[in-house]
């Protein structure tokens, strides 16, 4: 079989290798056998049994159905449950397609619940050193922070509540929320929670930012109050200005939006002023103004989405279309109204990420239709991407400098080879994460499009021409 063939070249690659006094300089690279251990051996097999998943000793353990998952799904998302016993095979076990299917109850979303939260914990302590990027290594850290949505069965509406809409067509769902550090790749923070928890409520919940570090999130996170705590904790933050947001000058004049920027002829303005009726927060205003082509075709999207809602766009709305518009409390002598703009642009590596997770690792998808069976993929590919992260961390992958998306799918191509090496030992897990990391450093189909205005060529930029 094949497999077999693939585990005697890593026994032979291994004998080899004993005979070398080999170093492995990378702490990361160290740590990823241990962790990788302690998320599919220890926790699993004790999960199994607190879970009532596993009574009596057994030949498919706790632990080695979650082997088989997170491998399994690794390799394939899409993966059948043959292909599954596939999987199962190379790491020396034998069990039927129904035998599988069989075990895809309650009690293993249970124990995979458990594990993911070990899982959290693992990745959460792994991460590289910090990127040296002169328009960023100002602050101790950046960190992006966002959520994504994916659907259940409505079956599960009592245990994981979708949309609060009661028309809604997701009566289930979950949120993965995330918040992760681009300077060092490290996750700050990993939950999930039902489909009703709001983004402001979940990151209540996450460890305080260091101070000196800046933070980048949506509007699903824009409020005063928060804005105002961040600041008095000494961390940077940048938002997208929120409509109909009341603004006023230094005098407490109220300010139009509209006029202000109607008078300006720079393509970057930035200008303090004050937010919010009674609270009157102080801020820095950067406007950003687009060009004709991204002005209409934001108008279009304006458009589309209020006839959607049966609704009628102001005019106002629609003419400040043409400006991207920003609120920060940076200081106007750390950086300019044209690099606040283009740091606005790595929150966008968190929705690169959301896109590996979903397209390449088919986290919403399922070939079944039973809650449970789509509810174990759920949190198997979970791990398994968690897993897949230390893994490109371990590998020397940089954020914004190399492709997300590439880098994942090259670690994905390697799933069964690292299936065969965890099954084998630690020592063979520890050999096959450096030759990984070898391939990368040679590689060069990791680099970001050339050619194209990324936003890490933007960054350059910006550092040159503030």
């Amino acid at each position: 079989m094949k497999w077999k063939y693939l585990l005697y070249n890593v026994e032979r690659i291994l004998v080899v290798n004993s005979t070398k006094k080999e170093v492995f300089p990378m702490s990361i690279l160290q740590q990823v056998p241990e962790r990788m251990q302690t998320i599919l051996e220890t926790v699993p097999a004790e999960a199994a049994i607190n879970s009532g998943l596993v009574q009596r000793k057994r030949k498919l353990t706790g632990s080695a159905l979650t082997q088989i998952l997170v491998f399994g799904w690794l390799e394939n998302p899409e993966a059948s449950y043959q292909q599954l016993t596939e999987t199962a095979a190379t790491l020396g076990i034998e069990v039927s397609r129904q035998a599988l299917e069989q075990r895809l109850t309650p009690k293993t979303v249970e124990m995979l619940k458990i594990t993911l939260d070990a899982a959290i914990t693992e990745v959460l302590e792994v991460a590289s050193d910090p990127q040296a990027l002169p328009l960023l290594q100002q602050f101790n850290g950046v960190y992006v922070e966002d959520s994504t949505w994916v659907s259940l069965p409505d079956a599960l509406h009592q245990t994981s509540k979708g949309h609060p809409k009661k028309n809604h067509p997701n009566k289930a769902a979950l949120k993965l929320h995330l918040r992760f550090d681009v300077l060092t790749g490290g996750f700050q923070h990993v939950q999930l929670t039902d489909g009703i928890t709001a983004d402001a409520t979940a990151a209540k919940a996450s460890e305080p930012l260091p101070e000196g570090s800046l933070r980048l999130a949506d509007l699903a996170y824009f409020s005063l109050n928060v804005f105002e705590e961040l600041t008095e904790n000494g961390i940077y933050w940048i938002s997208r200005l929120k409509a109909n947001t009341y603004l006023s000058d230094e005098t407490g004049e109220r300010l139009s939006l509209e006029k202000m920027l109607k008078a300006e002829q720079n393509t970057h303005i930035g200008r303090r002023i004050r937010i919010g009726k009674t609270k009157q927060l102080q801020v820095y205003l950067v406007a950003e103004k687009l060009s004709q082509a991204e002005t209409n075709k934001r108008r279009r999207h304006i458009r589309y989405w209020a006839k959607r809602k049966c609704q009628t766009p102001s005019k106002t709305r629609l003419r400040l279309a043409g400006w991207n518009l920003y609120i920060t409390n940076i200081e106007q002598h750390r950086l300019t109204p044209k690099q606040i703009a283009v740091i606005v642009g790595i929150r966008w590596q968190i929705e690169l990420m959301f896109k590996n997770f979903k397209s390449n690792g088919k986290l919403h998808i399922s070939k079944s239709h039973k809650p449970y069976r789509i509810l174990t993929e759920i949190y198997a590919k979970l791990i398994a991407l968690l897993i897949q992260h230390a893994i490109m961390l371990a590998a020397g992958y940089r954020y914004i400098q190399q492709s997300f998306i590439k880098t994942a799918k090259y670690i994905a191509g390697y799933a069964r080879l690292l299936t065969l090496s965890f099954h084998l030992s630690k020592t063979a897990l520890l050999h096959t994460l450096n030759n990984i990391k070898l391939a990368f450093e040679k590689g060069g189909a990791f680099q970001r499009t050339c050619g194209k205005n990324t936003t890490f060529t933007r960054l350059q930029d910006a550092t040159d021409n503030p």
